[in-house]
């Protein structure tokens, strides 16, 4: 089920709600964590119940492998595990996501005529996948604790309900700890009205601004990939829409995620801090996603050397770690190509900090103000071209798009000026993105506050989120059903 859809609202999230408020009421921390694992496996099911077995036997098999490592951790033994560990994840992703990717290639090169698998995409399998590969790296690092490695734990770290799907990619480091501690009925409370406000807010974005402007974009992405050129205008119009509703899609999943987790005593990670205000490309991956880039960074770009053989083979790992993210992302050419832009990218802004730093200005580069501007615009330009790729279902169009954008086309190209609901909408959504407070920073405001437990505040804060709750189901009841675009990856 989707967290937008009127059965979470309604029936599952109250029942789960109702259930572990009672069992608050028992000493025995287990019984919450039976309830929540529980809940969140049939959460996960209820898309469609064969996937449930493949989480519960890669939980399993992880969950066992991850025993053998820890018995003799930081040893030539344990590291045997943890190199089978990462290869049978890796086998799993690879099978169900890019086997039939795979075959297609080799029979367009080669014309074998191999069957295509047909298999279906399991259900979050990218994010369960890594974020148990970080479990047995941190398990032969010595990061873990025999002690705590118990079984219900372990399937709670895997399977909460709130980060299951699409994220954020969390850390047994800053989970388990949370779901140990003991917690006042106040710090409960307070908690639970700072989730609700997230929650309201994130349903908010999703269901009203991404929404709103996604079917401008499917459909100026349609006629590209169709076959239809597309005149300046249109082409800038849909790449716009894509981009902001991608942002308010996928940010509003995250803030629901953590506002759910809130509701829980469980604080989530960060995973948007308005991305479209970076000054370049690698404040960018500081911004985006920002539990994606931290996997990335500590199990992928610094076991390949990081920045510690030289300037060279720091581009070529940043750039390899950009591709393989891309392609993290699914299964096609476009993906791959995304990736690439954003290594090529990465690499550029280096290679010029590099210069300016060897020059002596890098200091001015960082603090004229024309400079940071001219930045923030090349920055933002840059990560809507890539956008296209990521978007368009075809390698054609999306070149098509990038060639319509730049003022390469034809006299019959297609103008399909965007309707003034999704005009206002894109203007609503930039004005939102570059002028307003976003999520992180108001819910710091709110924890600063809430800190000095100020009654009035409080009743405030409930009225407003019990408002902004209903608020949010009626626009659910009204709204087509739509999936989180993450939900594909």
């Amino acid at each position: 089920m989707l967290f937008t859809d009127p059965v979470f609202i309604t029936k599952f999230l109250p029942l789960v709600l109702l259930g572990f408020f009672a069992c608050l009421f028992s000493k025995e921390r287990w019984h919450r964590h039976v309830l929540l694992i529980g809940a969140s496996l049939i959460f996960y099911s209820w898309f469609k119940w064969e996937y449930l077995v493949l989480l519960i036997g890669s939980m399993l098999t992880n969950y066992k492998i991850s025993n053998h490592i820890l018995a003799q951790p930081n040893t030539p033994k344990s590291k045997r595990f943890l190199v089978f560990g990462i290869i049978a994840n890796l086998l799993l992703l690879g099978v169900y996501k890019y086997l039939g990717f795979l075959t297609l290639n080799i029979n367009t090169l080669f014309d074998i005529g191999l069957p295509d698998p047909g298999l279906l995409l399991p259900l979050a399998i990218s994010f369960f996948t890594f974020q148990q590969i970080s479990y047995l790296c941190d398990s032969h690092a010595g990061k873990m604790h025999a002690a705590s490695h118990t079984p219900l734990e372990y399937a709670l770290f895997v399977t909460f309900f709130p980060q299951l799907i699409a994220g954020p990619i969390v850390h047994h480091a800053e989970m388990m700890p949370q779901f140990r501690k003991t917690i006042s009925v106040n710090t409960r409370a307070i908690m639970f009205c700072e989730g609700l406000c997230l929650f309201t807010l994130g349903m908010f974005k999703k269901l009203v601004v991404a929404d709103s402007i996604a079917p401008y974009a499917n459909q100026v992405f349609a006629l590209t990939d169709g076959g239809t050129a597309i005149s300046t205008l249109t082409a800038w119009g849909g790449a716009l829409a894509y981009t902001f509703q991608i942002y308010f899609d996928f940010s509003g999943y995250s803030d629901m995620a953590i506002g759910l987790g809130l509701l829980f005593a469980i604080r989530l990670p960060w995973n948007f801090n308005s991305p479209y205000k970076s000054m370049n490309i690698s404040d960018f991956w500081r911004r985006w996603h920002m539990t994606l880039s931290r996997w990335l960074r500590d199990y992928l770009y610094i076991p390949l050397g990081g920045n510690r053989h030289g300037v060279f083979r720091q581009y070529i790992n940043n750039f390899t770690t950009m591709i393989l993210g891309g392609l993290w992302h699914g299964a096609h050419w476009n993906f791959i190509i995304w990736g690439a832009m954003h290594g090529l990218y990465l690499v550029i802004n280096q290679c010029v900090r590099t210069i300016a730093k060897a020059f002596g200005c890098l200091h001015v580069m960082e603090t004229s103000n024309p400079i940071r501007f001219s930045s923030w615009a090349l920055t933002f330009l840059a990560a809507i071209i890539a956008w296209v790729f990521f978007r368009a279902t075809t390698t054609f169009g999306a070149l098509s798009m990038i060639q319509s954008m730049f003022g390469i086309v034809t006299e019959t190209a297609l103008h399909k000026p965007a309707d003034f609901k999704t005009m206002l909408w894109i203007t609503i959504a930039a004005f939102s993105v570059f002028l307003l407070p976003n999520t992180k920073e108001i819910s710091e405001v709110f924890q600063k506050d809430l800190a000095k437990q100020s009654s009035i505040l409080l009743y405030g804060l409930g009225t407003f989120s019990g408002l902004g709750a209903a608020a949010a189901f009626l626009a659910s009841l009204s709204t087509s059903q739509s999936p989180f675009l993450y939900f594909n990856f």
